[in-house]
């Protein structure tokens, strides 16, 4: 996988061979303007809605129109971190769209008449949706109990509680979206094409001033709230997410721990064999999984258990005692070689399969200076050892937890009644 390194931003190129010669081209613009950057609460969710609105050359219907003659298609995604801009179109259009891309970074209008009447109504949407799904939710409420609201605890989605200022949008957008804070990541392209395109369309991006991280400090602590779908129904399952303080996104033995409880199968409709999955076999109608959610310097790894009333506490105990085991005793050499087998294919998923998915995580590599190679990646996942992952679970343990619990409350667990 090919680097580049241009004068005041990053660009990788996806280029192997059938990339090349794929007729579509795909195209990620990432910038450190997550909510982790943002000044003031919402304003990274309002510019992420801002994007594909209008911009000095286009007004946003034109922007709009010109995608759907050119059979595009415009997505803006966000993280705790960065915000993602992408297009993809037929390959022969990337000049078209290479320019709206940089346009929208260094121009973007942000008309208050865009911001009154789609912008905020949208923000309100966005959470409304978020609330009303419980893993979005749960994992939310997860971090920013976590982190108490500040750095990567900051939520995605703007609080009316807390008014969005247009004024803060545009102080924020001129900060973020420069040249220092961007990576731009490519698929379909070669890497001749690639640079000549960016270095040509890119040139009016101000240069700036690159964001410095914020410190993570861990708190830990406890979320409780009711949860219920759209109609006001109640949930057929109940949630509850356990999580300990992980490590930072280069750790391997986390990764490789995650695969070996695992609790996902990897046919559908049967079940899987790992400590998770037999849980999720002994308690009827729960799904248990663990999770590992890494950001640059921080991290988030527990365990998510979904049952029906009355069931999570059972479902959680056993999920736990999975983990206490890995932790009491080293794991097997075949149980070794699988979980290392199947952090590799996750790793490989993420860097080489779904295009917006692989762009999302080479970017973050640029932008957090992490290496972008698979195969050192993937070559660290080898070197990991079974008394690495008995070490690392055994200090997870003995971190405080912090937990998010939604549904019927009284039935719902606390952390000090599983560890």
């Amino acid at each position: 996988m090919p680097l580049f390194h241009l004068p005041l931003w990053y660009v990788i190129c996806i280029s192997y061979p059938q990339n090349e010669t794929a007729p579509v081209v795909s195209f990620t613009v990432a910038a450190r303007a997550g909510p982790r950057y943002e000044p003031s609460e919402g304003v990274a969710h309002a510019l992420k809605n801002f994007a594909f609105k209008s911009t000095e050359s286009r007004s946003a219907l034109r922007i709009v129109r010109e995608a759907e003659l050119n059979g595009g298609a415009l997505s803006a995604a966000m993280n705790k971190e960065h915000l993602l801009l992408t297009a993809d179109f037929l390959k022969g259009d990337e000049a078209q769209f290479a320019e709206l891309l940089a346009e929208v970074v260094a121009s973007s209008k942000y008309n208050k008449y865009e911001f009154k009447e789609d912008v905020l109504p949208s923000l309100a949407e966005d959470l409304q949706q978020a609330s009303q799904d419980p893993v979005v939710y749960g994992l939310e409420t997860l971090q920013a109990t976590a982190y108490r609201y500040t750095g990567v605890g900051s939520t995605l989605y703007a609080n009316p509680a807390v008014p969005v200022k247009l004024s803060d949008v545009k102080s924020f957008a001129s900060k973020a979206l420069t040249q220092s804070n961007l990576a731009i990541v490519t698929s379909g392209l070669s890497q001749k094409d690639a640079e000549t395109l960016i270095r040509e369309k890119f040139a009016n991006v101000p240069s700036g001033e690159a964001f410095s991280t914020p410190a993570a400090k861990y708190y830990g602590g406890d979320f409780r709230a009711p949860i219920v779908d759209a109609h006001g129904h109640p949930l057929p399952q109940d949630h509850f997410f356990l999580a300990f303080q992980g490590a930072e996104q280069n750790s391997s033995q986390l990764a490789v721990l995650e695969a070996l409880l695992g609790g996902e199968s990897s046919v559908k409709w049967s079940h899987g064999l790992t400590p998770l999955a037999r849980v999720s076999q002994q308690v009827e109608g729960s799904q248990v999984r663990a999770f590992n959610t890494v950001s640059q310097k921080t991290g988030l790894f527990g365990l998510h258990i979904a049952a029906p009333q009355g069931k999570v506490t059972d479902a959680a105990k056993a999920a736990v005692q999975a983990l206490q085991q890995i932790a009491s005793k080293t794991p097997s050499s075949q149980e070794l070689s699988r979980a290392v087998v199947n952090a590799k294919f996750e790793e490989a998923q993420r860097r080489d399969g779904a295009r917006h998915l692989a762009h999302e995580s080479v970017a973050a590599a640029l932008l957090n200076g992490q290496s972008t190679s698979i195969q050192d990646k993937l070559a660290e996942l080898d070197n990991v050892k079974a008394n690495e992952l008995s070490s690392v679970a055994e200090s997870l343990l003995k971190s405080k937890p912090t937990t998010s619990a939604l549904g019927a409350l009284k039935e719902l667990p606390y952390a000090e009644e599983l560890l």
